[in-house]
């Protein structure tokens, strides 16, 4: 893996020429990310080069989120000590990860995922967080969230996927 620097989105990135394939994640670099940080509802870090600092390689955002119980199996709103907590509890929402088309099968998806899951227990340490959530964007991905970073299925049948922040504790510590 080259050298790569992790940076908050700004407005030298180049948004227009990032394509990973994907038209969601792709369209949302473009389109909103950049508005949406600055207006504190999210926060996306793009990979770079130091020698082309506007050219983003990869990227992913992270979002204050809340979680209740009902969203979750008995079973694991009983082990997270959530349930019946009708306001809900604070999670990560790891709303978005796209590697751009021309950097594929080199590492960086996973190397983002990792920044994305340590930046998110960090968040968890400083403001509270059970765990990190995805929204896989098709089975295929889920399953590269589960198979990469031990994440689970809320429910079957479903995208959303879930790791507690007691297991990336351990992971991390």
């Amino acid at each position: 893996m080259p050298d790569i620097r992790i940076e908050s989105l700004g407005r030298h990135h180049d948004r227009g020429v990032f394509d990973c394939g994907e038209a969601s994640v792709t369209r949302y670099l473009r389109e909103v990310a950049l508005q949406a940080q600055k207006a504190y509802r999210s926060a996306s870090k793009v990979a770079v080069l130091p020698d082309a600092p506007s050219r983003i390689l990869g990227y992913y955002t992270l979002i204050s989120h809340r979680i209740i119980d009902e969203e979750m199996p008995e079973a694991i709103a009983r082990e997270l000590k959530v349930q019946n907590l009708r306001g809900g509890v604070p999670a990560v929402l790891l709303a978005q990860l796209g590697v751009d088309v021309s950097y594929r099968s080199q590492g960086l998806g996973m190397f983002l995922l990792k920044r994305a899951l340590l930046e998110s227990f960090q968040v968890a340490q400083h403001v509270g967080g059970v765990a990190v959530l995805v929204d896989a964007v098709d089975q295929r991905r889920a399953e590269w969230y589960q198979n990469n970073a031990n994440f689970y299925l809320l429910r079957e049948g479903s995208t959303r996927l879930m790791l507690p922040m007691k297991t990336l504790a351990k992971a991390v510590g």
